[in-house]
């Protein structure tokens, strides 16, 4: 039997499988939907008591943990990269600022003009 609560949990457990796929594809628009949508089945479910659950939710909490950490780790590793990106980028944009202060904010015309 299917009782509410475990077609709620079930459908969470749905969406956490969602959230890996999308973290590994970096899809963080589709990754902020399903964590919105597994916010309304948390306050839906916070609508019953502890008796409300048979023992079958169990499982599929169980289930639900594995798979929460799962996507922790993938999320750690994905921030991980994407700080690395931010760092090169930084570092490229001050090589950049060094580069146009020494060479291209000159006040005049340079030796090259000249002879132009």
């Amino acid at each position: 039997m299917n009782t509410s609560t475990t077609i709620l949990l079930k459908e969470w457990k749905r969406l956490s499988q969602q959230e890996s796929e999308s973290i590994l594809g970096r899809d963080w628009t589709v990754l902020n939907e399903l964590l919105d949508q597994k916010n309304r089945i948390k306050d839906l479910l916070g609508d019953y008591e502890g008796d409300d659950f048979p023992a079958a939710d169990k499982q599929i909490v169980s289930e639900l943990i594995a798979i929460t950490e799962h996507n922790q780790q993938l999320l750690k590793s994905e921030m991980v990269i994407v700080r690395n990106q931010i760092q090169t980028e930084d570092r490229s944009l001050n090589n950049m600022r060094k580069v146009n202060r020494t060479y291209g904010a000159q006040e005049g015309q340079s030796y090259w003009h000249s002879y132009s």
